[in-house]
């Protein structure tokens, strides 16, 4: 659970062709980008619902200065769109929902300077629910009954005392 799922197969549009996905992970010196209007486009790990909590660009060392955050469906479907409160990178005020497997997230960037994005590390923190789970429904009384003999319960206590001397007799 405290392991990070590092961000891959990114697509970056307005950064060099052999940037990495490795570039985006915080503690990275982050990537670089070459146009204005960069933006990142990044899959969900196949296979899961991801319920998002925060979308964020952590490193400090950064022109970026706001992000917009679009989750979309697999079929091109807009699920989610919002932008970082003025004058901060991140988003988290996500639904408490799961969103469907093969979604994306775009994440645009905003610049204090107007020049292209320097030094992005992004953080997607999120619960991913493997898309097989089950639910498990059972019936029962409300509240729960109790069957068979009644359980008695036994305390036992010890007390032990200490005297103490002064010394006179």
């Amino acid at each position: 659970m405290n392991e990070p799922q590092y961000i891959n197969n990114v697509t970056f549009i307005g950064a060099s062709p052999s940037t990495s996905s490795s570039q985006l992970n915080p503690g990275s010196s982050g990537v670089n980008f070459n146009e204005t209007n960069a933006y990142v486009i990044i899959p969900f790990a196949p296979g899961v619902t991801p319920i998002v909590d925060t979308v964020s660009v952590p490193n400090t060392n950064t022109n970026v200065n706001g992000i917009i955050v679009v989750i979309t469906s697999s079929n091109g479907t807009v699920l989610f769109t919002q932008a970082s409160p003025s004058e901060t990178n991140t988003v988290d005020v996500f639904p408490v929902e799961t969103f469907p497997e093969n979604s994306t997230v775009t994440i645009t960037f905003q610049t204090t300077d107007g020049l292209p994005p320097q030094n992005v590390t992004i953080s997607i923190i999120a619960c991913y629910t493997p898309s097989t789970a089950t639910t498990v429904v059972t019936a029962g009384s409300i509240p729960p009954t109790a069957t068979g003999s009644t359980p008695s319960l036994t305390i036992s206590s010890t007390t032990s005392e200490v005297t103490q001397s002064t010394g006179k007799r």
